[in-house]
């Protein structure tokens, strides 16, 4: 999903390490400056809250803007 944000030229998309509101560790695609978060819920196409999450440690998206 991030390749294909950027492939097309979405500019403002992070991936981040988080916590959700189970207390499972899990990987979040926020664009926009965390406007949008894609697809984490199974049943919804666009949640927009960071609330349920606790944010770790960003991921590099080096390797992926490399490959574009």
């Amino acid at each position: 999903m991030v390749y294909t944000l950027k492939l097309v030229g979405i500019k403002e998309v992070d991936f981040s390490l988080a916590i959700d509101d189970n207390n499972e560790e899990c990987a979040l695609v926020m664009v926009d400056n965390a406007k949008y978060i894609l697809n984490y819920y199974p049943n919804t196409v666009i949640s927009n809250s960071l609330k349920d999450f606790k944010l770790g440690n960003p991921m590099s998206m080096d390797i992926i803007n490399k490959k574009i």
